[in-house]
């Protein structure tokens, strides 16, 4: 017997660190009226792991209903209000703002439809309504129980292979959602266990580090005559990266069906082709405009 499909993945996020900043939306849910708060906030954590010490500002997003469908107060509304009151690095400076601690939070999909190219962008957020504050241990860590579909060497813009891995996992959120994330494996170690122990269409759980990190790259520009000008631009990296995990993958009533998960992952293959769809609706059509030369008139 395998594990029911609508029985949801752990799924755990913890995040120390200095409260960055912060920002919030109040509105009105468009189903029954309730007043809720939405927003963002980016924490600064200096981990250090593998050897080496790391910067990552990591954002996290919330929305907060302020009560409960039942009608009853909801706590996590109020430790918002709370969320408001802390000191950020953006307000106070590094040395005087909170630390802060994020619990309750999740991994989950970001899928959106580039405004720029009209193609679809994959990628992962977190989310979360507890915030309390933290201390000076600072973390950024998860722990997921994925479903494996897929493996496969990294490889760099020239083919090579970078010596990484990346997995390609399922996690099974409330409900029997399937969200599809990727994951890194860097440490030689690491890849090397992976590659000899974990298998595509298996269900693990592994542990690791969130890495959001920016880098300034300035280069001078190219132009076959006149001045070289400098132009500097910030590369991000969004990356998780697994450092640990069980020892083989799960079986019988611990491990998602690759029946059960076939079907999700057809109802996730609708869920984004429908936002591709109205995507596409949503676009004014644009009519093309002669091109002409300049009079004098024009001026």
């Amino acid at each position: 017997m395998s594990k029911d499909i609508n029985t949801q993945a752990v799924n755990k996020v913890n995040i120390i660190g200095k409260l960055l900043e912060t920002s919030f939306v109040e509105g009105k849910t468009k189903t029954d009226g309730r007043p809720y708060e939405r927003g963002n906030l980016v924490v600064r954590v200096t981990q250090t792991y593998g050897g080496n010490e790391e910067v990552s500002e990591i954002p996290v997003s919330f929305f907060v209903p302020k009560f409960k469908k039942d009608g009853s107060t909801n706590p996590a509304y109020e430790n918002v209000q709370a969320l408001k009151k802390m000191k950020t690095v953006q307000n106070v400076g590094a040395e005087d703002a909170d630390y802060i601690r994020i619990t309750g939070a999740q991994l989950e999909e970001n899928n959106f439809v580039s405004s720029r190219s009209g193609q679809r962008i994959d990628s992962w957020q977190i989310r979360s309504s507890f915030f309390n504050s933290g201390n000076t241990k600072q973390v950024a860590s998860f722990d997921e129980e994925i479903y494996i579909m897929n493996i496969e060497e990294e490889m760099d813009r020239d083919e090579n292979p970078t010596g990484r891995l990346k997995v390609r996992g399922a996690i099974v959120q409330y409900g029997g959602k399937l969200d599809v994330i990727n994951f890194i494996v860097e440490h030689p170690d690491c890849v090397d266990y992976i590659s000899r122990n974990y298998n595509t269409n298996t269900t693990v759980r592994v542990q690791g580090r969130i890495r959001v990190t920016s880098t300034e790259i300035t280069k001078n520009s190219e132009s076959s005559w006149g001045e070289a000008i400098p132009e500097t631009t910030t590369v991000t990296t969004r990356e998780l990266i697994i450092t640990k995990g069980c020892d083989d993958p799960y079986e019988d009533d611990m491990a998602y069906s690759e029946t059960d998960i076939r079907k999700a992952m057809n109802v996730r293959k609708a869920r984004l082709e429908q936002m591709m769809t109205d995507k596409k609706a949503e676009a004014p059509k644009k009519q093309a405009k002669p091109v002409t030369d300049w009079t004098d008139e024009d001026f």
